[in-house]
């Protein structure tokens, strides 16, 4: 049988793609390998979103160049954010790609692989987490982001499509189920927004974990401390993007909404009756961004105990967003004070480890492993956040109860009770 391997570059949302695009080449008749050496044809899904992102997809694209020349019969398919951003202009350079398709093309991969190929569906994979798209595309137009350039506005997904891949996701094993989009938060249909979805999937699955990735504050489910209050099966965890603190460079990043809006949020998670984590990410040396406004910043991340990861970017000036088109040199932040400012944001990080680690210390809580000696909590995304050590082995996708009994960084270390 032909076998096919896929390799995803870049964050959550891509995997869901890769997901779909493993159930075309399925339903084609390959064989999914993890194994690039043993397959006939490798899906290289890339990341786009920033310039480091685009330097790893074009290394990713010489070594899949190389795998292709090394072996005879080979086939490179080329597909995701960098081919939706930057279109083939015909200058050469991508003769060995046998095809090329955007961001989620499953209609373009499922034409090359012929009349075969049945409608696009995930499948079986050796991951007891899997994740679940209910939109495709942004319509918030920040200043400096690609993404709609990239993928489009927001096309939500039916309700009806949402709950026929959880089926499959469900019937297939998976333990835990993310929802992502790239504004998660936004979905919304006849049957209403995010918050009425989590309560039918938390109901529908009551042995599955839900968690929820990509919430744009503006999009902000009013209701979700309730649900994780009447679910134990939704997460108390929140993957919430805030970028900056400063009104001043808010609005000139077009977040639409305020350091207020935002205190008045990380405040009421605080305030929660127990520990509820935020993973947020923020941006440090945005054009204009004056030492008052990063100490605004910099002070919120820090006063905010709800806090578990945060994730420091540097700003990178992409072409065709607003911000690129600004070119004012007079407000570059330069790369030394960005450094800086990037270690500091480390600094505050780390303390939220410590804090998070002794709050955790001698608590019971359920860990769901995901590999020999290995695991995640409820406070932390599978790959994404801290991992928990465990002291004996727990089948992948068991969720075993755990004491915490120590920490070191973003990780945990827990007796299987």
């Amino acid at each position: 049988m032909r076998k096919a391997c896929i390799h995803t570059l870049g964050c959550p949302k891509n995997e869901a793609d890769s997901d779909s695009f493993a159930a075309c080449l399925a339903a084609a008749g390959w064989l999914i390998t993890d194994d690039p050496g043993s397959a006939d044809l490798l899906l290289l899904n890339t990341c786009a979103f920033i310039s480091p992102a685009v330097d790893e997809s074009l290394e990713a694209m010489e070594q899949a160049v190389e795998w292709k020349a090394s072996g005879t019969g080979r086939r490179i398919v080329l597909a995701g954010c960098l081919p939706g951003r930057f279109a083939d202009d015909g200058s050469g350079g991508l003769e060995d790609f046998d095809l090329i398709i955007g961001p989620a093309d499953t209609r373009g991969l499922l034409s090359y692989l012929g009349p075969s190929a049945g409608a696009s569906r995930p499948i079986l994979e050796n991951r007891h987490f899997r994740y679940l798209k209910v939109s495709e595309g942004c319509s918030n137009n920040c200043s400096y982001c690609t993404i709609p350039l990239i993928r489009g506005p927001r096309r939500d997904r039916t309700a009806e499509e949402i709950l026929l891949d959880a089926d499959t996701l469900a019937v297939q094993g998976a333990a835990e189920i993310g929802l992502v989009g790239q504004d998660t938060g936004a979905w919304s249909s006849g049957e209403g927004g995010v918050s009425r979805l989590l309560e039918v999937l938390s109901g529908r699955y009551p042995g599955t974990w839900f968690r929820l990735y990509y919430v744009h504050p503006s999009h902000m489910l009013p209701d979700f401390l309730d649900l994780v209050r009447n679910h134990r099966n939704i997460m108390p965890y929140i993957d919430m993007p805030i970028q900056h603190f400063s009104d001043r460079i808010l609005s000139r990043m077009g977040r639409g909404y305020t350091g207020r809006d935002l205190e008045r949020m990380f405040s009421e998670f605080d305030r929660f009756e127990t520990p509820l984590a935020v993973r947020t990410t923020v941006i440090a040396g945005y054009p204009g961004e004056t030492e008052t406004d990063f100490q605004m910043l910099e002070d919120f991340l820090a006063r905010h105990s709800c806090i578990r990861t945060v994730a420091a970017f540097p700003y990178w000036p992409e072409e065709g967003t607003r911000e690129f088109e600004r070119k004012d040199p007079g407000e570059t932040v330069q790369d030394g004070t960005v450094q800086s400012r990037l270690s500091r944001i480390g600094d505050v990080a780390d303390l939220h480890y410590l804090q998070w680690g002794d709050l955790l210390e001698e608590m019971e809580l359920d860990v769901m492993a995901d590999s020999p000696g290995l695991g995640h909590t409820v406070f932390d995304a599978p790959e994404v956040d801290g991992a928990c050590s465990l002291d004996r082995y727990v089948a992948p996708g068991t969720v075993v109860r755990c004491r915490i009994i120590g920490s070191l960084g973003p990780d945990l270390i827990a007796e299987v009770v």
